[in-house]
């Protein structure tokens, strides 16, 4: 049986669990901090998770993981289409991560651990996801998906890379960044409502105590 390494609170774990659940995919999760145990380096070259063991060996970085289960479980295809419509869908899934997921991790020291970061940061990083935004006004009108009526894998790295950025921005900013491209909202709070969504947004709060005394112990 596959097994996905990796912790519910980290947004990269959730894109490929919330793939694996939709599709119906059998595995087994084992928890995992990244850089708290040397021997996973084994598993994952960079320590990172989320990472996959499959009966061929292990396989990490999220897009990659992601493209894997979409060639080995083909039932319920997240990436469907010509090879232009997949092209848009990988796309997106690349903006989502530059200009808003990346540049949100910016100032999440200030966010999860109280340690400030500077105006300077903090402008740069405004600055970025602005352009996102802009970004997403131009590339998405959700009918209801991104992409039209039915659910693509873009759909899921955009909300799941949007939960990072919501966080963020609203913390430091007081900025709900949906309200800048039309439509994102609504879109999101579908996504929110759905059952996956749910199921794997209540584990993340379950798990932040655990996911924050880890953060604690490591520093």
């Amino acid at each position: 049986m596959l097994k996905l390494y990796g912790f519910a609170v980290s947004n990269y774990f959730n894109m490929v669990k919330h793939v694996l659940l939709y599709k119906g995919v059998e595995f087994e999760e084992v928890l995992t901090f990244p850089g708290m145990d040397p021997a996973y380096n084994a598993k994952s070259p960079m320590g990172k998770v989320p990472c996959i063991e499959t009966e061929n060996g292990f396989l990490a970085e999220t897009s990659v993981i992601l493209n894997y289960i979409e060639a080995a479980y083909p039932a319920r295809p997240l990436l469907a289409g010509d090879d232009w419509q997949r092209a848009k869908m990988a796309e997106l899934m690349k903006i989502a991560e530059l200009y808003f997921e990346l540049p949100a991790r910016r100032l999440f020291p200030e966010v999860l651990a109280g340690k400030p970061v500077s105006a300077e940061i903090k402008a740069e990083v405004r600055e970025t996801i602005t352009k996102g935004c802009q970004a997403l006004t131009q590339l998405v009108k959700p009918a209801p998906y991104v992409f039209g009526e039915a659910m693509t894998m873009a759909d899921v790295v955009l909300r799941y890379s949007l939960l990072t950025c919501k966080l963020a921005t609203q913390a430091i900013y007081q900025w709900d960044v949906r309200g800048e491209v039309p439509g994102l909202r609504e879109w999101d709070d579908m996504m929110a409502s759905a059952e996956i969504s749910q199921q794997l947004d209540k584990a993340m709060q379950d798990g932040m105590a655990a996911f924050l005394e880890a953060v604690k112990t490591k520093a």
